[in-house]
């Protein structure tokens, strides 16, 4: 096997990294009817039914979606958090360095991509906490660092620690050899296998007998819609009133939602293998699907609620 102790591993403060959590940018607005309305419907949907599971891929994190996911669990509209492991290193990266994104064509060429001290932080999380659970031990981690370790100053917009702090359930489901963590001398892929795993039992814990609850999926084009999926069929078996009156919202850049709108398309149409529509029409009968950016949907998501709640 691969020696990993002939690696060599540098400080953050080294790499040039792209993206600054600071500052956080004007959001472009919305235009379209049809995108106001479907951001209507889910804040109206969030209000009036009791649980809300949201679940998203990395460019979430690094897009600065997270701050607003952030107030929408101060007013306690969050229950379970699920995402990938991608997304940590992001949020990691913002909390512990102020930036993240490192140019990964020209790391690879010069050897370092994905080699920096994030991997021995995350990493080390995992060795002391995992046995919490993968996203209890970041937001354990961090919060231990914060107290004794100045660098950890903006610590506070970490989503990790955020989950952790309020005791929202944060669900990391990783796939092995996918993250940079995977590089790393100090990983160790059972102990890692065993925190997603137990991140993955939690969701179906949360997902047990489930009713009058709403899925988000924001541009989580296979994770999220395929561990729901099956921590769904889990809860399903075992309480047959799982899912009644749930609806899921879907959003990504592509528009498929005129191939779905008659159910679904058949297999010689490339929208049939849309996995979060696929995955989610099986799932519930109330199914919206947008094309929206991200970070439109959830500042204007927050905007709505905070103006319905005053209403």
């Amino acid at each position: 096997m691969f020696d990993r102790k002939r690696l060599t591993i540098k400080k953050l403060e080294e790499r040039k990294s792209k993206t600054s959590y600071y500052p956080i940018r004007k959001v472009p607005p919305i235009h379209r009817g049809d995108q106001n309305a479907f951001i209507n419907k889910l804040a109206v949907d969030i209000i009036n039914k009791e649980k809300v599971i949201i679940g998203f891929g990395a460019h979430f994190i690094k897009n600065k979606c997270h701050p607003y996911l952030i107030d929408l669990m101060k007013y306690d509209y969050i229950t379970h958090v699920v995402t990938n492991g991608a997304s940590t290193i992001h949020d990691f990266e913002f909390g512990y360095h102020g930036k993240t994104e490192e140019d990964v064509k020209e790391n690879l060429a010069n050897g370092t991509f994905g080699l920096w001290e994030t991997g021995e932080h995350i990493n080390k999380a995992i060795n002391l906490y995992g046995y919490l659970g993968y996203g209890k031990a970041i937001g354990q981690y961090i919060d231990i660092e914060r107290d004794s370790n100045s660098v950890w100053a903006g610590g506070c917009v970490s989503l990790a620690w955020h989950c952790w702090e309020r005791k929202i359930p944060l669900s990391i489901c990783t796939s092995i050899g996918h993250d940079i963590i995977y590089e790393h001398p100090e990983c160790d892929g059972a102990r890692i296998g065993q925190a997603s795993y137990i991140d993955f039992l939690n969701l179906a814990e949360t997902l047990e007998g489930i009713q009058d609850a709403v899925f988000i999926c924001v541009g989580s084009a296979i994770t999220f819609p395929m561990v729901m999926e099956k921590a769904f069929a889990m809860a399903k078996n075992v309480d047959p009133t799982t899912g009644t009156n749930c609806s899921c919202y879907i959003v990504d850049l592509f528009d498929v939602s005129s191939e779905w709108k008659d159910g679904e398309p058949d297999k010689s149409n490339p929208a049939y293998y849309n996995r979060p529509m696929k995955t989610f029409n099986r799932m519930v009968d109330d199914c919206h699907y947008m094309q929206l950016d991200n970070r439109q949907l959830m500042y204007n998501l927050r905007e709505r609620l905070e103006w319905l709640e005053r209403k």
